[in-house]
């Protein structure tokens, strides 16, 4: 019974902090941008609905954080917290209303990330600058082949002047081409292509409908030069495949997402075992105030060193020492609390 009840009152502020916090930034967004918006009432829909998710995926480690210290702040307030610990309730036990939850929520926002999510920022640019989302004049390196493409649109997912360079070794074993391609089930599908074929003897052409450039994504092909953006499955092949692209920037975006949240998640340990267990004792508003401060600081680190590594200043494993240190006190924390008998 006691964990519904937590779980309850936690949602409840959880979804209410979330989406206060995404409406204050579409606000500002919206307000900000207003004027570059172009004047087709459902594209301004579409660019606030992208908004929308970009604030959703980019606040909800902090909403998981101050939607914790919002229900315990309550629960002490009105001595929930201190007939808990008198009915013998442990830290532990405490706990795991507020980790599954914040655990489930994790995962289902890396499902998210995994997929389309990931690049609404670049949608609602792509509208904002009254621009098709397509690059131009892409040379690529992928697995033994050199990849030019005059033009790419990755949400329609075709391509247009592909030209294919097959090496065997150090020479050109072939070369393909087509005018126009189409990416459908994981490889691209050109009607009447060009292929031709070189040996030291003769140059052989012919014009056929291939299949060709498995898991050569779209969406993985029109960010490489940028890199803006990027999702946890795209990153994967991106570094399996792609010869050229630049693993670190690709980790600095992975890793800033993926360690971010799980550090606002190791918080809710600390603060459970720092938290007063009556308003008489200690300082309840005080306690709120750090908390919130060490958050957005920690946030705020996470944030400096992607940026640094994403320029390739530091490394991005860096990004993963913060993470480690919240761990590393909880369990401190942890260790301490059992020795003392509280656990």
């Amino acid at each position: 019974m006691y964990f519904k009840y937590i779980l309850k009152k936690y949602l409840k502020n959880f979804l209410l902090i979330l989406f206060a916090l995404a409406f204050f930034y579409v606000i500002m967004d919206f307000i900000a941008n207003f004027s570059k918006l172009p004047d087709s009432s459902n594209l301004q829909v579409l660019y606030i609905y992208y908004i929308i998710l970009y604030s959703i995926d980019m606040f909800y480690p902090l909403a998981i954080v101050f939607s914790f210290l919002l229900t315990i702040y309550y629960m002490i307030k009105f001595n929930e917290l201190v007939s808990f610990y008198s009915l013998g309730f442990t830290v532990r036990k405490l706990l795991k209303p507020f980790l599954s939850f914040a655990f489930f929520v994790f995962f289902l926002f890396v499902i998210l990330d995994s997929g389309k999510v990931a690049y609404v920022e670049e949608y609602a640019e792509s509208i904002l600058n009254k621009v098709r989302y397509c690059n131009t004049k892409l040379f690529i390196k992928y697995n033994d082949n050199i990849i030019y493409i005059e033009k790419i649109n990755p949400l329609l997912k075709e391509a247009e002047g592909i030209k294919v360079f097959v090496f065997n070794r150090q020479n050109v074993k072939k070369v393909i081409y087509a005018k126009k391609a189409v990416f459908r089930n994981d490889e691209w599908y050109a009607k009447n292509a060009k292929i031709t074929y070189i040996t030291d003897k003769k140059i052989i052409s012919e014009y056929k409908d291939i299949h060709f450039l498995k898991n050569f994504k779209p969406k993985i092909v029109s960010n490489l030069k940028k890199l803006n953006s990027i999702s946890y499955y795209d990153a994967l092949i991106a570094i399996k495949f792609f010869k050229d692209v630049n693993v670190n920037t690709l980790l600095s975006m992975v890793f800033y997402k993926f360690f971010t949240a799980l550090s606002m998640i190791g918080m809710l340990i600390v603060f459970l075992f720092r938290a007063p267990v009556h308003q008489r004792i200690s300082n309840v508003s005080l306690f709120l105030v750090k908390s919130v401060f060490l958050t957005i600081l920690i946030w705020g680190i996470h944030l400096m060193i992607y940026k640094f590594s994403k320029q390739g200043v530091v490394s991005p494993y860096i990004l993963i020492v913060p993470c480690l240190l919240i761990y590393g006190y909880g369990i401190y924390l942890w260790r301490e609390s059992c020795e003392v008998g509280k656990l």
